[in-house]
């Protein structure tokens, strides 16, 4: 259990829990689901969803097959068991940074040495990637390129930014007041080691996620020190003056000669963040070489080609530099042509992928060509002989080539080229694979003089969802071959991971797995790889079985085994571009009474979500449109509807005739048929006086809205968004707004199912449109009266949803992440537990790589059984034993000291004054003492409150630790 220093709002009291288990009458329908936690690990939380998926930007795999996936939205997942089932690392594991990574390396011979790249840093494991170590430097130059980087074992709080260079500072943030800042931050994107000397190995980075400035670094020793041997910058003559354009590589991919390490190849290519910067339309295409270690480099030119051209593309000079003119402000141009001929390198421009013989160094494979054009001649797959010096095209297919040697003979070398094109999810004849046209794989047997086709899209099992198979990064980084096998390959895209162990005979997904297959179809579970944007997450209150999550991308998915297995209700037509395969879903309302019953929004963008229900569980086909009456005012392109959020039932209504809400944009509906049809009850931003927010593609987290109905009495309904807070006692008839701005940015609403008097709400940061200066109070909130009055019972600047135990409503889950619809920094603290109604809280993150929680929902049966939703790393489900948590007077006066300390609210002489007087108090109190414990804790006081002391206490830790001590006393006294 992870220990946070956390505002308190009144302190420590011995609470009893009284747990109660209650049985929840199950439909006929839905599989039945034993009792026990067959599928869940103690004390720790485990993933659940259908094998969900986000941008993977490099994958790999060891010389004893541990494979590493490097994910977009939470970070670098472990396999260690061929792609079976797969871990993630974060924070818990050492990731002091973002969560984006790019960069996956491995020692070809040490197992245990494992390397990661993220957007700001590179970091190395020992022990096979249980856990990771930052490479930081002491003295980098972000401006001359020099500096040393090395791994750092002991990194002490308060040391980045100080002894070393901070990675979080960007060096090259455009927009920022200052426009370089002294920080270490470098993107890495590729990393190869000597396999005849590994203790060599080069890395390339830039200066930001974005940068085409390529810089290569260096090591002699095993990963442990990184050095520069060349940046690929802009260089200037003593004046000033720009001579050189450099800055228009993007180095994807480093292949290193395997008999003399010196010999080195990049590849530069443009990704999914560069597609417009660099010299001209992004970074140059184009492979280079080195044979001095990556001190000096020169072009892989081929011969010169001569082409017609039809479309504006820059123009390069026959060594492979860009042809430019310097503007008015001395920024580089790229000069550019747009018809005509031109004679360049051969190998200048769309160059896909670099390979070497796995026998012979001087043998050498290239790829290229554009995905989906070939209005460039000279694609296809070219090998040389001599190291690059001369070039025969093999065939004009292009693709990823992979190498695998054969009797130690170069002329028998297997060569394999994968090829895929993208999207092929738009039309109904494509969801059957035998229609499609990729992927695809060729084989050569011969080194590449003949090709026969081993495998189609029928080879392919894309898991769950199969409809985007395209690379987000780098087309050479797509698919990578494992050191420990040639046969076995990982394919990490633009939404999943694949994998094949029979040489790329088939690929399946690494993902996602068929748990079983009924008269529904196929049902999905997770691997434990993700990187997926979760919303929410609904069990239904008429049967415990019934669990439905809403996604970005991966759009509305249903369980009927608790979360075990999962079926995507993804129905077309209300899913726009998507067609067949995905969508996006937030609002879902389960009926409280009828299992089979649910309602929810659902659209191809967040923003154009449709109003859906079914009458059989939701599965495909029995969707309808429920949302006559909601406003449609937006056009995105593809869809038009409207951002649904909030949506909540009414349980006192008749049965079969349900009373619902929701909101639509930032207006409350409301609907009382069932969801039939809708009309307008309160317009948010109207009564504030505030013009319609122009929602167009936006996925902010102050924008959220959420609505509530008391259980008990239909009249209470409590509404609010991003604008504030409102409640109705006349079944949204007329509304009163709560609390004014600081009740702005309502996250969720809970209403205590065993006191309906009892109403929760979250609120969220939301700044002020025209000074962007906080206007609301973050944090979660409790009234006792129904929203006449309000106590702070949790301060969090990142708080998002939470619930309340239905069974006892001292027991509060809260959920707290910095990240939203894109990855970042840590800097939340996750799921938080009270079990004391709000005066305690705990950490409770154990089996969580980061400490992101978007949401949070108790099984309404079974109050051990807590659901989360995460960004990132999708859903999870625990089973707790709440009477471990709680907290008696002397342990908790104790940590909460403990906590002060280790934040450095306590600090100085102070420290030892404080703990020693606290010791002798629980020294006395033991013994039985109390008048003389209460006089060791009136010395603490003293203390405390000691003038010359004032400098070494926070007034937040004096507030606090003032309040715990007189309590103490006072209950000593009696």
């Amino acid at each position: 259990m992870n220990k946070y220093p956390f505002k308190l709002t009144s302190f420590l009291l011995v609470i009893g829990l009284m747990l109660q288990l209650v049985t929840g009458v199950a439909s006929a329908e839905p599989a039945k689901v034993s009792s026990d936690n067959d599928f869940q690990k103690p004390d720790q939380w485990k993933m659940i969803e259908p094998g969900a998926g986000g941008a993977f930007f490099a994958v790999g795999a060891g010389p004893t097959g541990i494979a590493v996936a490097a994910g977009d939205l939470s970070g670098p997942y472990i396999s260690y068991d061929n792609g079976k089932s797969w871990e993630t690392r974060g924070t818990e594991e050492g990731i002091i940074g973002h969560t984006h990574f790019s960069m996956v390396g491995f020692d070809p011979e040490d197992e245990n040495s494992i390397f990661v790249g993220a957007e700001d840093m590179m970091y190395k494991s020992d022990d096979k990637g249980k856990t990771f170590y930052p490479i930081l430097s002491e003295d980098w130059d972000p401006f001359k390129r020099t500096g040393t980087f090395k791994v750092v074992r002991d990194l002490k709080q308060g040391e980045l930014g100080t002894k070393y260079k901070h990675p979080l500072q960007n060096v090259h943030d455009r927009w920022a007041d200052v426009p370089f800042e002294d920080g270490g931050l470098l993107y890495f994107t590729a990393l190869t080691f000597s396999k005849s000397n590994p203790n060599i190995a080069y890395a390339a980075a830039h200066g930001d996620w974005e940068g085409t400035d390529a810089i290569i670094l260096k090591t002699t020793d095993r990963g442990e020190t990184w050095s520069p041997v060349k940046a690929f910058i802009n260089e200037y003559d003593q004046e000033g003056k720009l001579i050189k354009f450099n800055q228009d590589k993007r180095v994807q991919k480093i292949v290193v000669d395997h008999k003399n390490p010196d010999n080195v190849y990049i590849l530069s290519q443009t990704d999914g963040f560069t597609g417009s910067r660099g010299a001209g339309r992004g970074p140059q295409n184009a492979i280079y070489k080195s044979t001095d270690g990556g001190v000096t480099w020169t072009l892989v030119s081929g011969d010169m080609l001569t082409y017609n051209i039809t479309s504006t593309i820059p123009l390069y000079n026959n060594d492979g530099s860009a042809v430019y003119t310097v503007s008015s402000a001395g920024q580089a141009v790229a000069t550019t042509r747009n018809s005509g001929s031109i004679t360049e390198p051969r190998f200048v421009r769309n160059m896909l992928d670099i390979e070497m013989d796995p026998v012979d160094p001087n043998v050498l494979y290239v790829v290229k060509g554009a995905r989906g054009s070939t209005s460039i001649p000279g694609n296809g797959v070219y090998k040389s002989t001599d190291g690059g010096a001369t070039w025969k095209l093999l065939d004009s297919r292009i693709g990823a080539i992979k190498l695998k040697a054969v009797d130690n003979d170069p002329n028998k070398t297997i060569v394999r080229r994968i090829i895929f094109n993208g999207w092929e999810g738009t039309s109904e004849a494509n969801t059957n694979p035998e229609n499609r046209s990729y992927p695809q794989v060729w084989e050569s047997t011969d080194a590449g003089e003949t090709w026969t086709q081993v495998a189609s899209p029928i080879n392919f099992t894309f898991g769950g969802i199969t409809h985007w198979y395209s690379s987000m990064s780098a087309y050479s980084k797509t698919i990578a071959t494992s050191l420990a096998d040639p046969d076995v390959y990982y394919w990490g895209d633009g939404q999943w991971v694949y994998m094949s162990d029979d040489g790329a005979r088939n690929f399946r997904s690494a993902g996602s797995i068929v748990h079983h297959e009924d008269k529904d179809g196929k049902w999905y579970t997770t691997t434990g790889v993700s990187n997926v944007v979760s919303f929410t997450l609904k069990v239904s209150e008429a049967d415990p079985n019934i669990v439905f999550i809403g996604n970005a991308d991966i759009g509305m998915w249903r369980s009927l085994d608790n979360g075990r297995s999962w079926q995507h209700a993804n129905e077309h037509g209300y899913i726009a571009d998507w067609v067949y395969y995905g969508g996006q879903a937030q609002a879902i309302a389960l009926d409280p009474e009828r299992p089979n019953v649910v309602w929810a929004g659902l659209g191809g963008a967040y923003v154009e979500q449709l109003m859906i229900k079914s009458t059989d569980y939701g599965k495909l086909g029995t969707w309808k449109s429920s949302g006559t009456g909601l406003p449609k005012a937006n056009t995105r392109g593809s869809q038009t509807g409207d951002a649904l959020r909030g949506l909540s039932v009414d349980k006192t209504s008749p049965t079969n005739n349900r009373t619902l809400y929701v909101v639509a944009n930032d207006i409350v509906f409301k609907s009382v048929d069932d969801g039939e049809t809708w009309s307008e009850s309160l317009n948010m931003r109207a009564v504030l006086g505030k013009t319609q927010y122009p929602y167009q593609s936006d996925y902010r987290a102050d924008r959220q809205a959420s609505t509530a109905v008391d259980h008990t009495n239909g009249n209470y309904v409590y509404a609010g968004g991003a604008d504030g807070f409102f409640r109705s006692t006349d079944a949204g008839a007329t509304w009163e707004q709560i609390g004014g701005d600081e009740f702005a940015g309502v996250q969720k609403i809970v209403i205590s199912k065993q006191n309906p008097e009892h109403v929760y709400v979250a609120i969220g940061q939301v700044y002020d449109e025209d000074t962007w200066e906080l206007i609301s109070s973050p944090g979660l909130y409790r009234s006792s009266d129904r929203g006449e009055h309000w106590e702070l019972i949790l301060e969090d600047e990142f708080l998002r949803g939470f619930d309340v135990n239905p069974h006892d409503e001292n027991i509060i889950m809260a959920g707290s992440s910095n990240v939203w619809m894109s990855g970042g920094t840590a800097e939340s603290k996750g799921a938080l537990l009270t079990v004391d109604g709000g005066k305690t809280w705990q950490q409770v993150n154990e089996g969580l790589s980061w400490p992101f929680v978007r949401d949070v929902e108790f099984n309404p049966h079974d109050p051990s059984q807590v659901f989360i939703v995460t960004p990132g790393t999708s859903h999870h489900v625990r089973y707790f034993d709440f009477s471990k948590y709680k907290v008696d007077e002397l342990q908790a006066m104790q940590k909460l000291l403990d906590q002060y300390i280790a934040s450095g609210e306590v600090n100085g002489p102070l420290v030892n004054q404080l703990r020693n007087s606290l010791e002798q108090a629980i020294h006395q109190f033991s013994k039985g003492s109390n008048k003389q414990a209460v006089k060791k804790m009136e010395d603490f006081l003293k203390h405390l409150n000691n003038a010359p002391q004032q400098k070494n206490v926070s007034s937040d830790a004096k507030e606090k630790l003032t309040k715990a001590a007189e309590e103490l006393i006072i209950s000593w006294s009696k």
